[in-house]
C-alpha cells in the first residue's frame, strides 16, 4: 500500500500550538505475518501468533524525539534525540470490539522509557461495506524515565530555559486518556480514503508540568486525512 496525507498535531506533546505535516503512507506485508509500515512511525513487525480472535505482534519502530526549536516554550531545554523503540502488541477480538494492549520500550535515543497503552476499538461497516467507522477510547501509562524526559525540567534545563522555569520532577503514572474517531472509504478495489480526529487529555504529572500547565494545554487534538493505493 502506498499513499500520502496530512497530519494535524501539537508541535510538542502538551503544546497548544499546532502544525500540519505531510505523511507518507507505506505498508508492505508478507502473508499477514510480517509487515513494514509508516503507520504510528516507521517500523517493522512480525506476528508469531495469529488466530481468528487473537493476534500477537512484535516489532521495532523509530521515535522522532523532540526539537527545542519546535516551540519557544522549549528554548534552552535541549533536544530529545529520537531512537529505536521495541514494541509488543496483543489484540483480542470480541464481536465488533477489538481490545488492544501495546507495550513500548526505548532502545536508543534520550527518553529511555517504558510506555503501555490499552484501548478498545468499536467498528462497524456502512454503505454496503464500502465504509468503516470506528471509535477507539484509550489510556496510557508511562514510567519515570519517559515522564521525566518529556515533561520534567532538570536544574540545568531550568537555568538555561528562555521561559525561566523552576525545576520540575515528573514521575511515572497515567500519562493520558483519549478517544479517536476514524472513517475509511473504499473508492475502488485499490483506492482507499481515510480520515481520523482525536482528542487526548494529559493526566497527572504530565498535565502539571510547566510545559503544559503554563505554556501549553492538557487538551490535545489531532487530525489525519489520507488516500492510499493497494495492490
Amino acid at each position: 500500500m502506498l499513499g500520502g496525507g496530512a497530519l494535524y498535531v501539537p508541535d510538542y506533546e502538551g503544546s497548544n500550538d499546532y502544525k500540519v505535516l505531510p505523511v507518507p503512507i507505506v505498508e508492505l506485508s508478507w502473508r499477514d505475518r510480517v509487515r513494514v509500515t509508516t503507520r504510528g512511525g516507521p517500523g517493522i513487525y512480525a506476528s508469531p501468533v495469529m488466530t481468528d480472535s487473537l493476534k500477537v505482534e512484535l516489532g521495532v519502530r523509530y521515535d522522532f524525539g523532540r526539537d527545542q526549536d519546535d516551540n519557544d516554550a522549549l528554548k534552552g531545554l535541549g533536544d530529545i534525540e529520537g531512537g529505536a523503540v521495541a514494541v509488543a502488541r496483543l489484540g483480542y477480538e470480541v464481536g465488533p470490539v477489538d481490545l488492544g494492549l501495546e507495550v513500548a520500550r526505548d532502545l536508543g535515543g534520550d527518553r529511555d522509557g517504558l510506555m503501555a497503552r490499552a484501548e478498545a476499538e468499536y467498528a462497524i461497516r456502512l454503505l454496503d461495506g464500502r465504509a468503516r467507522f470506528s471509535v477507539t477510547p484509550y489510556v496510557t501509562w508511562a514510567d519515570d524515565n519517559y515522564m521525566g524526559s518529556s515533561f520534567g525540567i532538570t536544574a540545568a534545563q531550568a537555568a538555561r530555559s528562555a521561559r525561566r522555569y523552576a525545576r520540575y520532577d515528573a514521575e511515572g503514572g497515567f500519562k493520558d486518556a483519549g478517544i479517536a474517531v476514524g472513517i475509511g472509504y473504499t473508492i475502488t478495489d485499490s483506492i482507499h480514503a481515510m480520515g481520523r480526529v482525536g482528542y487526548q487529555r494529559l493526566l497527572g504529572d504530565a498535565a502539571d508540568s510547566p510545559l503544559v500547565k503554563r505554556e501549553g494545554s492538557p487538551d490535545q487534538f489531532s487530525g489525519l486525512l489520507g488516500v492510499s493505493y493497494r495492490w
